[in-house]
């Protein structure tokens, strides 16, 4: 990113943002936590920022598991790319994308859980739990 603004060249930053690496458990945070405008660049180079993409590389991922293996991380970058920088309380951020998932779970797109185990109401409305 230095390099290409010290050139006053435009950047849309991609590397930290690849969907594809293979993990378990809650990665989102990873995603989330970059940053494009956190490269040591001056206030002119970090205007030249443009913003990001979330790519995929297909070693692993065919038809049967992309959506699922996109969201809700994408949802994490989106959320990265269109906030302030200062909005990066990690808990809020949790809050905000299970409530996503939900909403995507909803509309028929297959999203992994993103911290987990988790529940959305629609699931089973009219259940009640016994004790």
């Amino acid at each position: 990113m230095k390099r290409v603004t010290q050139s006053n060249l435009h950047a849309i930053l991609s590397t930290c943002w690849y969907l594809n690496y293979i993990s378990y458990g809650e990665d989102w945070p990873t995603y989330y936590a970059c940053d494009p405008q956190d490269f040591g660049g001056t206030p002119t180079e970090n205007a030249l920022v443009l913003g990001g993409e979330a790519c995929m590389w297909a070693e692993f991922v065919d038809s049967t598991n992309f959506l699922s293996r996109m969201w809700p991380r994408v949802g994490a970058v989106g959320e990265r790319l269109w906030s302030d920088q200062s909005v990066t309380d990690l808990s809020n951020a949790r809050t905000r994308l299970s409530r996503f998932e939900c909403r995507i779970v909803a509309r028929g797109i297959p999203a992994e859980p993103s911290s987990g185990p988790s529940y959305c109401s629609y699931e089973w409305p009219d259940q009640e739990v016994a004790l």
